[in-house]
């Protein structure tokens, strides 16, 4: 398993850092829309196995989102949000004759849009309007790599006291911890080679609480694979489950990040 991890890594990095610093902002856009989609579609998925018109309905809601997010234009977000409700309403009345499986089989949809759909874009926001994006982008996943290879190793060495077992049974507090501690050393060396315009101790505290928010994150998704009695979201990537296990913990980061940055001015 750890072979196959360390493998995938060797691949995925490299390219990723090619698109993110040398590639065009519209380029890295793209590849935030369609992972953005291809996450929905594994979402839906695992909330509806073996129920093509539930998928196709709630991968066909959240594309407008989805792209709608990734222009950061406020309209187009109100309006495909807006649009999201009220299709899946109509949906349910026309498409149901039992409504209340359906409106739940509706709330389970819409968690997926916003869970994946309205958060990951946010990737194309932070690359293309904020000053430094591909290095924020970098930092961000910098982090969360950092964190949750700290994380492994220190939960494996010394994990005891588990941190919430009928979530996720083999997280420890002590794997917790690595994290936190792991970020900050990311943290750090970006401060140190990108972002040098922050402080040690923003680059320090704000590392530290993306830590915390993304462990949130990554105990969100696993509510919902246990939900929906997954190990894993899905196979694309050797060694590292589906699109949903890999991007899990930057989904809070990135919008805290965002929104931070955009009201602090």
């Amino acid at each position: 398993m750890l072979r196959a991890r360390l493998a995938t890594a060797a691949v995925a990095i490299p390219l990723l850092l090619l698109l993110v610093l040398a590639g065009p902002h519209w380029g890295f856009s793209a590849f935030a829309v369609v992972l953005s989609i291809l996450g929905v579609a594994e979402y839906a998925s695992l909330a509806f196995p073996q129920r093509l018109p539930q998928q196709a309905l709630i991968v066909a809601i959240a594309i407008p989102v989805v792209l709608a997010v990734a222009s950061g234009v406020g309209a187009y977000i109100g309006a495909a949000m807006s649009a999201a409700v009220v299709v899946g309403f109509i949906a349910v009345l026309l498409g149901r004759s039992d409504f209340e499986q359906g409106m739940r089989d509706l709330g389970i949809g819409l968690v997926g849009v916003l869970f994946v759909g309205f958060l990951l874009p946010h990737f194309a926001l932070v690359h293309r309007l904020l000053a430094d994006g591909p290095y924020l982008v970098i930092y961000l996943v910098a982090v969360a790599m950092a964190g949750d290879t700290a994380g492994y190793f220190v939960g494996h060495a010394m994990g005891r006291h588990k941190l919430i077992p009928r979530v996720s049974p083999g997280k420890t507090v002590e794997g917790a911890v690595g994290i936190i501690l792991g970020s900050i050393v990311a943290g750090s060396v970006a401060k140190l080679i990108m972002l040098t315009d922050w402080s040690w101790s923003k680059a320090v505290w704000f590392s530290a609480f993306l830590a915390v928010v993304g462990q949130f994150g990554d105990l969100s998704e696993s509510i919902i694979k246990r939900t929906f009695g997954a190990k894993d979201s899905g196979h694309l990537f050797p060694g590292h489950g589906g699109i949903l296990d890999r991007i899990d913990s930057l989904l809070f980061p990135v919008v805290v990040l965002y929104y931070h940055l955009v009201l602090s001015g």
